[in-house]
């Protein structure tokens, strides 16, 4: 492995299940495996490729699904997470089973037209500014009768007036400033998060070519008391490496008194009152002609 780990291995492998709620985020991650290989409708002996594989949680999920004779291509544009998931191959030995190609999802250069029976991925997209780009990509390398199967956060969705539902009141001029470094701090890709929902999503994989589409949305607004564990653990986690944290953010627009007010105040306000939050996701799942 690199000595130097990039910042997509440094968020999946080090930082992204840390705290009180790493084991609640990996136990959803399971359940979205689950749906997304469900929905693939895998069988033993085809080829399947993950595109963003990431820590491999799709990739080896899948294998047993193809096994015997199948084979699963683990794509991502990070080494650093490439390697890391060869090395759990070679300790489980079923490196055979397992190819490891690098490229980015708009351009899948590695893999030949019409080699692979499923393509599978998980919060990729969300990333990709050209997503019709990827979805030609998707349909370029699957043979007659592929079958293409994703799950992407609608993070549009979850845009609210006030940070955890809670009106600033009395510090609604720092919770503005806040919110200003929150978005300046963010690099001009991340728009890729917020430049689509639903419908655009399953209208790229219809223009490039898919024969059958279903998608399912997901949506949940909760309003409901928390811990202030639970509030310490939304300062530190970044939703994705290129997210700054609240707490950066804080740090980025306000002096350190200033901080202090605005940290008692919602932790005065969490303690008291429930909070909302908001989620959407949606699978996405077809086949292209046989």
């Amino acid at each position: 492995m690199h000595q130097e780990l990039d910042c997509w291995s440094r968020w999946q492998l080090q930082s992204r299940f840390r705290g009180p709620y790493g084991k609640e985020t990996l136990e959803y991650l399971c359940t979205v495996r689950d749906r997304v290989l469900d929905r693939a409708g895998l069988r033993p002996g085809e080829w399947v490729l993950d595109v963003g594989s990431g820590d491999g949680l799709l990739a080896f999920g899948a294998l047993h699904r193809v096994y015997p004779g199948g084979l699963v291509v683990l794509d991502d544009i990070s080494q650093d997470l490439l390697d890391a998931c060869a090395a759990v191959a070679r300790e489980a030995a079923v490196e055979e089973r397992l190819r490891f190609v690098r490229n980015d999802a708009t351009n899948l250069r590695d893999v030949p037209d019409g080699s692979v029976d499923a393509v599978i991925t998980r919060s990729v997209l969300l990333y990709v500014e050209d997503k019709a780009a990827a979805a030609a990509e998707f349909r370029r390398v699957l043979r007659p009768g592929g079958r293409v199967s994703l799950f992407e956060p609608i993070t549009s969705a979850g845009i609210a007036d006030h940070r955890f539902g809670i009106d600033p009141g009395p510090v609604a001029p720092l919770a503005a400033r806040v919110e200003e470094a929150f978005r300046a701090l963010q690099p001009p890709q991340t728009q890729a998060m917020l430049n689509f929902d639903e419908r655009a999503l399953l209208r790229v994989f219809e223009e490039a070519g898919f024969s059958h589409l279903e998608l399912e949305l997901r949506a949940s607004v909760k309003r409901e008391h928390k811990p202030l564990a639970w509030f310490d653990a939304m300062l530190d986690a970044p939703a994705s490496p290129r997210i700054p944290t609240m707490r950066q953010a804080i740090r980025a627009a306000l002096n350190p008194g200033e901080a202090a007010a605005y940290l008692a105040f919602y932790r005065r306000a969490v303690s008291t009152s429930p909070v909302t939050t908001r989620q959407a996701v949606a699978y996405l799942w077809g086949s292209v002609e046989a």
